[in-house]
């Protein structure tokens, strides 16, 4: 009888534990498997469409031979779009046509899924309940994580359902394995950036600042894998970006699995890294931090605005940086990105409204709606501080002294409406030496003139972000997010599937003129500050009159 009862309990003793760490997976894929459902029925619809219409647009050999004869040579729209290889087929022009849009939104997901989930309940004080509730924080990372890697199987799984179906029309016949080996591909990405946001998470001590060195690591490696695509000399440089091992599992023709078992062995040391970080710093902390000790700095001490532009200057500043780089490196391919030209580049750029000027303008066309979107995202770093100062209570504090809400607030809209400004500037000043160091010489003031271009679709999403903030702070970051990323995707998407037009007017830069090869129109951006301006004011106006939330 005592043998009997006293058997079960080293099992009652760690059941709680692994209740604990099956629930916190459970509560994690609950959060993402909805976005992780659209997104598969995305990617999925946007291959079949991309397979269906080139069948249609190129219904025989003659014509495929003929677009692989002028398209497969040019180097320029492989750095821009990617793997210009075999596109005399379906599979070839598939995997050409979708991988830009597919891999980069895949990548982003991943991130920030991932450093929501993690950095972001840590922010939330929901983190250090859990660790409170019988788990220890390396276990919570890896029962989080599992969720995360079950929300890319999600996509997986529903990515390369539809692919299978629309292979199974005789005139684009996708057999099953090398379509099994495309849904793989597509997933690197999604899977090493949820990597990367695990690591970040245990970096920085905020959200924001997560994301923000996530954000780097994309830029990066996107740059790096646009390089090596610029001519035979640099493929070697494939290797060591996440888009490239992507490239270079070539579906639907080498089939080549090499760069997946790489992409895993990454994968595991960052998790590997990530997890121990976890179980090594204490909750709230991060790797990277300022010390709690330090020498007396007087500036910013003066009122909440200069406080701002002290706390945020150096998330601000690299935000900037990193729109500057991007601008010098497409500067620096610009040349190699003029050395071909064909028709059907020509043809390629008309689709995503390019017209005038030389091709190097055109091309600085396309470069400039990628930069937009980096200077879009820019106030997500003021608009996440003032939400987090808002749910911590810090700003209780400061309204607790004689200061107006509206100018506290609008110290924050002028500082992020400053920092674009400046950011937009010296991007195109970025990108004219870019392209005089390689020989090339676009003008000074007309690359100026794009930099500039970027900033009233910019002030509109900040507008929109600090309206939400001054209705529903809490929902701030992710409207922010949603918008730049909802209007990148739709304009991509309006170029790779025919009848879609009519949606581009839904996204943001479909007002944005494609300076520098074509003119800006004075009454667009007039009416788009114009918008900026009135969100603001309406943003002031809701924020002065509504309670604060620090619930």
């Amino acid at each position: 009888m005592t043998a009997s009862t006293s058997a079960p309990t080293p099992m009652s003793a760690h059941a709680p534990r692994y209740r604990t760490e099956v629930a916190l997976a459970r509560r994690a894929f609950k959060q993402v498997w909805i976005s992780a459902t659209l997104w598969a029925l995305l990617f999925g619809v946007t291959i079949a469409a991309s397979a269906l219409n080139y069948t249609s647009t190129f219904p025989d050999r003659a014509t495929r031979l003929k677009l692989a004869a002028t398209t497969g040579r040019d180097r320029g729209m492989a750095m821009l779009l990617g793997p210009v290889s075999a596109i005399d087929t379906v599979g070839g022009y598939t995997v050409y046509k979708c991988f830009v849009f597919l891999t980069a939104i895949g990548a982003v997901w991943g991130l920030l899924i991932a450093t929501r989930l993690l950095r972001g309940e840590e922010d939330a004080g929901r983190w250090q309940l859990v660790l409170a509730g019988g788990t220890r924080a390396g276990r919570a990372t890896v029962a989080t994580l599992t969720a995360l890697f079950a929300g890319v199987g999600v996509v997986f799984v529903g990515t390369t359902a539809i692919t299978l179906l629309a292979g199974r029309n005789p005139d684009v016949g996708f057999g099953a394995g090398p379509t099994l080996l495309y849904g793989l591909s597509l997933m690197i990405a999604p899977t090493v950036f949820v990597a990367v946001g695990a690591l970040t998470s245990q970096l920085g001590r905020t959200r924001r600042v997560a994301t923000g060195l996530g954000m780097a690591v994309f830029g990066i490696t996107s740059m790096l894998r646009m390089i090596a695509d610029s001519g035979e000399s640099t493929k070697w440089l494939l290797w060591t970006t996440p888009f490239g091992w992507t490239e270079r599992m070539r579906p639907f023709g080498a089939n080549d699995p090499r760069p997946l078992l790489l992409a895993l062995a990454v994968v595991a040391v960052v998790l590997i890294g990530a997890t121990r970080l976890a179980s090594t710093r204490d909750a709230g902390a991060g790797v990277v931090a300022t010390s709690d000790v330090s020498r007396l700095r007087p500036f910013g001490l003066a009122s909440p605005v200069r406080l701002a532009a002290r706390l945020d200057a150096s998330v601000l500043s690299t935000w900037c940086v990193g729109a500057i780089a991007a601008g010098f490196a497409f500067g620096v391919v610009a040349n190699v990105a003029s050395g071909v030209v064909s028709s059907s580049v020509s043809d390629t750029l008309r689709r995503f409204g390019v017209h005038g000027g030389s091709f190097v303008l055109r091309y600085f066309g396309i470069a400039f709606l990628l930069v937009a979107t980096v200077v879009a995202l820019l106030p997500v770093s003021e608009i996440a501080a003032a939400a987090d100062d808002e749910s911590t209570g810090r700003l209780v504090h400061v309204l607790a002294q004689p200061v107006r809400r509206t100018a506290m607030l609008g110290g924050r809209v002028a500082l992020a409406a400053v920092a674009i400004v400046t950011t937009g500037l010296v991007t195109g000043v970025a990108a004219w030496l870019g392209a005089k160091t390689q020989g090339v010489d676009p003008g000074l003031g007309r690359m100026a003139g794009a930099g500039l271009n970027t900033v009233p679709t910019a002030l509109v999403v900040l507008g929109i972000g600090v309206l939400v903030l001054a209705i529903a702070p809490r929902a701030a970051t992710g409207t922010v997010y949603g918008v730049v990323i909802a209007s990148l995707v739709i304009d991509l998407l309006t170029t790779l599937v025919s009848g879609t037009s009519w949606l581009d007017r839904v996204s943001l830069f479909h007002y944005m003129a494609l300076a520098p090869s074509e003119h800006t129109d004075a009454r667009t951006v007039v009416l788009t500050l114009t918008a900026a301006v009135l969100l603001c004011v309406l943003a002031l106006t809701f924020f002065q009159r509504r309670d604060l939330d620090t619930a």
